[in-house]
């Protein structure tokens, strides 16, 4: 019998690496409702290459371009012959995930909360169809405050267990140099509006004396690229096993997000040492400690982003780079794999 039968969307790198932690501890099976997608960050963003643990995929191809109910009826068959003491979806937003909850037992359901009080809306048709879903779970382990929020909001009375994380970042050996400040920001994701990257843009616009360097991809790659001065740079995606050099070739990152729902980008800058400054919108921005890490800013205020700016320099710089050095990504970690258990 298994610990937990695991259902989610696809098998990005950060979720493999944390059911191989799991899977040292437990005995799980994951089912991944697509091999891939077409909105993957870089090409080496979902593989199975390095699982460990038992796992079958319902689509081969992109997420998007699946049959639910194909998907459905291979969910049934697999769960007519698979045991489990805990079912585990990521989320509420597919078919397949409201077939499972309304068919397994509830005592068995649970529920890891990737949506936050930000950008899921918890009135209304679809604030009423989230309370019917969670009607039918037992636990919701939640990545962090933010989502916790909006658990309270839709009236959620169940158990709440906080991962702080949503799954676990790479974490490749490397020289640790020490940093020195040179006014070089990076920006790493999709270049879309929920990013706000036009605000970004245009504070720097306004600080030809500082750097800004922006990695990704998407609708608005040339439009972004139009608008900029140049002390601002854009790079094409590239691996995450090569965005090691970007984070230390850089000293500050920043993510201005409207909305996201965690930015396991953020992880990886502290990780490599890097102070960030964060959308107060984001639901990583728990892990920045406002002067002692990093910054986290209002996204719609050009000053409080320019603030925090113009807050570094080579003192302040040395404290951040200092409070990033406390702060533990493994601990963070193995905090994670031990809500599970």
């Amino acid at each position: 019998m298994y610990d937990y039968a695991v259902v989610t969307h696809i098998p990005a790198f950060y979720k493999v690496n944390l059911y191989n932690e799991l899977a040292k501890q437990l005995n799980i099976f994951v089912v991944f409702i697509a091999s891939n997608t077409d909105e993957k960050r870089s090409n080496d963003f979902v593989t199975l290459e390095d699982a460990k643990f038992k796992y079958e995929v319902l689509h081969h191809g992109n997420f998007q371009e699946r049959d639910v109910f194909q998907n459905i009826k291979k969910l049934r068959m697999i769960f007519q012959k698979t045991s489990f003491k805990r079912l585990l979806v990521s989320g509420w937003d597919l078919g397949e995930f409201w077939y499972l909850v309304m068919t397994q037992p509830k005592i068995k359901n649970c529920l890891a909360l990737e949506s936050t009080i930000m950008e899921s809306t918890s009135k209304g048709f679809k604030g009423l169809m989230k309370k019917i879903f969670l009607s039918r779970i037992t636990t919701v382990l939640a990545s962090g405050c933010l989502h916790v929020k909006l658990l309270k909001a839709l009236g959620y009375n169940g158990e709440i267990k906080l991962t702080k994380g949503v799954g676990i970042i790479n974490k490749p050996v490397f020289t640790a140099l020490k940093r020195e400040y040179r006014k070089r920001f990076l920006y790493i994701g999709r270049f879309s509006s929920v990013k706000n990257l036009k605000f970004l843009i245009a504070v720097f616009n306004e600080l030809p004396e500082y750097s800004l360097t922006l990695i990704g991809d998407g609708e608005e790659f040339g439009n972004l690229k139009s608008l900029s001065k140049q002390n601002i740079v854009f790079k094409e995606s590239i691996e995450n096993k090569k965005l090691q050099e970007e984070f230390l070739g850089h000293d500050v990152f920043i993510l201005p997000s409207l909305s996201e729902p965690w930015g396991l980008v953020v992880e990886e800058a502290l990780y490599f040492g890097l102070p960030v400054i964060a959308s107060a919108q984001c639901g990583a921005s728990e892990l920045i400690a406002d002067a002692i890490n990093g910054y986290v800013i209002n996204p719609y205020e050009a000053q409080s982003l320019r603030k925090a700016i113009l807050n570094f320099n080579k003192q302040s710089y040395e404290k951040l780079v200092n409070g990033v050095s406390q702060f533990s990504i493994v601990a963070k970690d193995i905090h994670q794999v031990k809500v599970y258990l």
